[in-house]
C-alpha cells in the first residue's frame, strides 16, 4: 500500500504539472489595445523567447505588430530587454533600456490574455494592461 501511494504521488507530480513555459506563446507578439477614440495614446507590445528573454516596445496607437516585426530582435540596439521567470501561474520580468527599468508582474488567463501590472523605475508610473496575442508567421 505504501508503495502504491508513493507511486501515485510521483506520477501525479511528474504528469500532473503543465510545463510553466507552455503558458506563453513564442510565435508572435502580445499587444495592448487602444481606445477607438484615443488618437494621442500609446500601446505596448511584448515578445517572449523560449530562453527566458523578453522585449517590450511602446508606440503610438496606429502601429501594428507587423509594422514592428523587425524591432523584436534580441540583437537590435536601443530596445527594452530583460529576462522573465514563471513561478506557479505568475510571470515576473523587468526590461531595461537606456532610460531605465520597468518591472512587470502578472498572469496569462485561460483565454490566453496576458494581464500585467507594471511599475516604471524611470518615472514612478504604475499601470495595468491586458495584452492579446497576435501570431506572426515567419517571426525570427
Amino acid at each position: 500500500m505504501r508503495t502504491l501511494i508513493l507511486l501515485f504521488f510521483i506520477c501525479s507530480s511528474i504528469f500532473g504539472q503543465t510545463n510553466k513555459i507552455e503558458i506563453l506563446n513564442f510565435n508572435g507578439i502580445y499587444e495592448t489595445k487602444c481606445d477607438s477614440v484615443d488618437t494621442d495614446g500609446e500601446k505596448s507590445f511584448i515578445r517572449f523567447y523560449p530562453n527566458q528573454k523578453v522585449i517590450t516596445v511602446t508606440t503610438e496607437c496606429d502601429a501594428t505588430v507587423f509594422d514592428l516585426k523587425t524591432w523584436f530582435n534580441l540583437k537590435k540596439e536601443d530596445i527594452s530587454i530583460g529576462n522573465y521567470q514563471i513561478k506557479n501561474d505568475t510571470i515576473f520580468f523587468s526590461t531595461t533600456n537606456k532610460y531605465g527599468t520597468v518591472i512587470y508582474k502578472g498572469k496569462v488567463t485561460e483565454n490566453g490574455v496576458l494581464q500585467l501590472k507594471l511599475k516604471s523605475l524611470i518615472n514612478g508610473f504604475k499601470n495595468r494592461n491586458e495584452y492579446q496575442f497576435i501570431e506572426i508567421p515567419d517571426l525570427k
